[in-house]
């Protein structure tokens, strides 16, 4: 479905820009350079990818412009730290009451392991299966918009030879040879733009979004098991500092949650 969708919206957004040259052009509006740029790079990415993909990168993308990072992992790092109290206290089972208040989906899963008697090898696998999810459906939209980034001056400078082709088509009527000039400018203008001003920082977003998930995923890795194990606070405390501390892709990830970033 994908395949016909994207091929269907390559052949009108050619025949668009070929057939319906501007009969004037105001400023830096130009309508069949629009509707090329508009239409024909997302669908020639919907050759290689489905609609469901498309999905999850605007999805991530949504998450990556209006979620604040720092305050899920403030969060991750009070639950946890008073927790880690809580449970050499009162014991496992207090954790309930904790879960139940966890805003953060991952360290609400991972309270509900321990709750549920899973073994520390058990909730180690569990988590990192998630955390990967997670790292390949952000790598995902990271190489959709990636992409898009790099089609879309390409795909400008075939309307710039499509518009010279509408020029010298037409050199014998002087009053045509606006139209074609304007979408030979105006294609090129416009790819760049998208390419390095819209889908180039939304790639980059997704990529910076993806390394915080990770190091909080990571922590909360951590964390859980040092409560399966009943440590100290300290001890916790110690964890989350070793995390907040660490500079953004400076490694030290297990290598199941790191692999999904590089394809």
């Amino acid at each position: 479905m994908s395949l016909i969708i994207g091929v269907i919206g390559i052949i009108y957004s050619l025949y668009f820009a070929a057939t319906h040259p501007a009969t004037s052009f105001h400023g830096y509006l130009d309508k069949p350079s629009i509707v090329l740029l508009g239409i024909m790079p997302p669908c020639v990415m919907l050759l290689s990818h489905g609609l469901r993909d498309f999905a999850v990168g605007f999805s991530i993308l949504a998450q990556a412009l209006f979620r604040v990072q720092g305050r899920s992992e403030k969060e991750v790092i009070d639950v946890l730290t008073s927790a880690s109290a809580l449970v050499r206290s009162e014991g496992i089972g207090s954790l309930i009451k904790v879960r139940n208040q966890v805003r953060y989906p991952l360290l609400r899963d991972g309270l509900s392991l321990i709750v549920n008697d899973f073994t520390p090898e058990e909730i180690r696998h569990n988590i990192q299966n998630k955390i990967n999810a997670q790292q390949m459906r952000m790598s995902l939209a990271n190489n959709l918009f990636d992409n898009l980034a790099r089609l879309a001056p390409g795909i400008g400078l075939m309307g710039t030879v499509m518009g010279l082709i509408s020029m010298m088509a037409n050199l014998k009527d002087p009053a045509s040879i606006g139209s074609g000039m304007a979408m030979a400018m105006i294609t090129t203008f416009y790819g760049l733009i998208l390419g390095n001003i819209i889908y180039a920082p939304c790639s980059e977003k997704i990529a910076l979004e993806a390394e915080k998930s990770l190091q909080i995923d990571l922590m909360v890795l951590e964390g859980v098991l040092s409560l399966k194990g009943k440590k100290s606070s300290i001890h916790m405390r110690d964890i989350m500092s070793t995390y907040t501390q660490r500079p953004q892709g400076s490694g030290g990830q297990p290598p199941a949650a790191a692999s999904p970033q590089k394809r």
